[in-house]
């Protein structure tokens, strides 16, 4: 589990990385193709063919594809190029805030009052990292930036609820590959642009590409799938609220981003925040933040 906090921390970094020079379409497409490719080589190994989905599945998994996916990373991609990875992280951290105002919307769920006083605090963290946590004056950019990943994190937090029956059905691993293999789907028609500029891309942008789909994508799911069966939904879903300090602490190292005090104390309060609003389920699920 370990492993797959640093992985997902990091993701915001080798997002930063690859965008010196890949436009956020590009990156995204050749994510979803390598890691497609893994997914198939997975599923293959694990169900010894490779088992389709039923005509009635077929909708909901194109949407968990364009919402999970294509969405989720072509606004988090383009959002990273006018914010810093840590707000990125803490951003898209902040997803099971909005999973859980949908879910109490859509399928009933109840928030008890501990979950209630997490999505104020959450919220009132966000904005002081927003507003004052890089120590910059907000300019254009930053507020597209802001907006796109915000679009992102909203886009993740609708995955859990589309995602929560075929899920129970068929099988992470199953629902995993098809999301990389539909996303990848739709967005064969924009990728002949991507093909052309392929020999433009430097080394550095192509590691960070592979790390990407490889660890971040691929073995982050495996890993964070063999720790709910080994340590329980409860404590995997606590590392998870890692994965923001992991990037935080890595953008600072890798990238020379920083936070001021008002920074760091939004960046608690969207921890606490998101923390509490898991426990104030009375039912409901944890969101995995994957990336």
């Amino acid at each position: 589990m370990i492993l797959t906090v640093l992985f997902w921390g990091n993701a915001f970094v080798g997002i930063k990385v690859a965008l010196r020079d890949m436009a956020p379409l590009d990156l995204t497409i050749l994510r979803f193709f390598l890691a497609s490719l893994f997914f198939l080589l997975a599923m293959l190994l694990n169900f010894r063919g490779l088992p389709l989905p039923r005509k009635r599945d077929m909708l909901r998994l194109v949407l968990l594809g364009l919402l999970g996916g294509v969405i989720y990373h072509v606004f988090l991609n383009f959002g990273e190029q006018f914010i810093p990875a840590g707000t990125a992280s803490l951003i898209i951290g902040s997803s099971p805030i909005f999973t859980a105002i949908l879910a109490s919307i859509f399928l009933k769920e109840k928030l008890n009052l501990t979950g209630i006083m997490g999505i104020i605090l959450a919220f009132l963290g966000l904005f002081l990292v927003s507003w004052k946590g890089s120590g910059e004056e907000l300019g254009v950019g930053s507020v597209l930036g802001l907006l796109a990943v915000l679009g992102s994190s909203l886009s993740w937090a609708l995955y859990p609820i589309l995602a929560k029956g075929i899920v129970f059905k068929k099988g992470s691993l199953f629902v995993s590959a098809y999301l990389q293999f539909f996303a990848f789907l739709i967005l064969v028609p924009f990728s002949y642009k991507s093909l052309d500029k392929i020999g433009n891309f430097s080394l550095s942008s192509w590691l960070a590409v592979f790390f990407l789909a490889f660890f971040c994508t691929f073995l982050g799911y495996i890993f964070y799938n063999r720790a709910l069966g080994s340590l329980g939904a409860t404590v995997s879903s606590t590392y998870i609220y890692l994965v923001p300090v992991v990037a935080l602490i890595f953008s600072w190292l890798l990238l020379k981003e920083s936070l001021n005090f008002l920074g760091i104390a939004g960046a608690l309060l969207v921890i606490v925040g998101v923390f509490l609003v898991n426990s104030g389920y009375r039912k409901g699920f944890h969101s995995t933040g994957e990336l």
